[in-house]
């Protein structure tokens, strides 16, 4: 169950496009408090000093300082000052195209994490406060790499909640067809097979996996194969038409979505990735080489036929 929850954020991130709308530093004095709201963008709060507590959707969470919140969009929100003394946080506000309410919840992202030690969370928000007030051509760069760093900080203090997403009807089904596409890459998949093993129709199951994984299942076996691939050239030595059968593709098609994708053929693939592998053998230690791994956001083309909070006081050091 975890592996296909993983699957699906993972994708979603693949295709992740977040944009700062605002950011800024406040103190919120004892008794502040912000009534409910439905925000059309996402926001992010890293309280630094004192106590106070964020609700979403009726349920509250206490903060202090080195929480982390994310407030998703569309969900009924509000926030305020629990201690005796005032409440410092940076936060912003971002649009995303992480999804919609409903995928949001099914995810079951925490609302609140605690950062540890390993991240450097002021800098970035100020790089965010900084960009959103600069005129400069890479601003919009700078804003989005911040925003990104703390997006993956709160993601790695994340913990899937296996009883939480154990009884969701739609990981049982989507994790069952993503393990049969694991088992079975060299075979001709099809569609209805696969919307078979979810006992769904082909329609709706087309619908529901392109919503939760990202993409058609049609793109999302190609994608698989092509990574696949990507590992059988990387460790082993067998010929590039062994690796084409073995993953369910002829070998001029696999060439071509090399080419398309990585920018390489595979045989180019194979030896940039042996010279790196000599290199860091020779120095005592192995990596990948990130040189020649694919774009995050490139997709295979379909093989035809197959399936082959906001408020308080501003102080100086605000900048909205």
């Amino acid at each position: 169950m975890e592996r296909t929850y993983r699957i699906i954020l993972e994708q979603h991130l693949r295709r992740l496009n977040a944009e700062v709308t605002l950011a800024a530093w406040s103190s919120f004095a004892p008794g502040f408090s912000q009534g409910r709201s439905r925000p059309h963008g996402f926001r992010l709060v890293y309280v630094t000093k004192g106590t106070g507590w964020v609700e979403v959707n009726g349920k509250r969470y206490s903060t202090r300082a080195g929480s982390l919140s994310l407030l998703p969009a569309g969900f009924e929100q509000a926030c305020g000052v629990a201690g005796s003394e005032p409440v410092e946080a940076y936060w912003v506000q971002f649009d995303s195209n992480l999804g919609d309410a409903e995928l949001i919840d099914m995810l079951k992202l925490p609302v609140c994490v605690e950062i540890g030690g390993g991240c450097d969370l002021t800098r970035q928000f100020e790089t965010m406060i900084d960009a959103h007030n600069d005129d400069s051509i890479t601003s919009v760069l700078r804003s989005k790499s911040a925003l990104y760093e703390v997006l993956a900080c709160f993601l790695e203090q994340c913990r899937v909640d296996e009883e939480a997403i154990a009884n969701i009807d739609v990981y049982v089904k989507l994790g069952k067809v993503l393990d049969y596409i694991d088992k079975h890459l060299a075979d001709n998949l099809t569609l209805e097979e696969l919307a078979k093993i979810a006992y769904l129709h082909p329609n709706y199951f087309i619908s529901l996996f392109k919503n939760m994984i990202g993409y058609p299942p049609i793109h999302y076996v190609n994608l698989q194969r092509l990574e696949r691939a990507k590992k059988l050239l990387a460790e082993t030595d067998i010929h590039v038409s062994e690796v084409a059968a073995a993953v369910g593709m002829q070998n001029h098609y696999l060439s071509r979505l090399f080419k398309q994708h990585i920018g390489v053929s595979p045989t180019r693939y194979r030896k940039l990735y042996g010279e790196h592998k000599e290199r860091t053998d020779a120095a005592g230690r192995y990596d990948a080489p990130s040189a020649v791994f694919s774009r995050p956001e490139a997709v295979p083309e379909p093989v035809p036929t197959l399936i082959a909070g906001t408020g308080g006081a501003e102080h100086g050091r605000s900048k909205i």
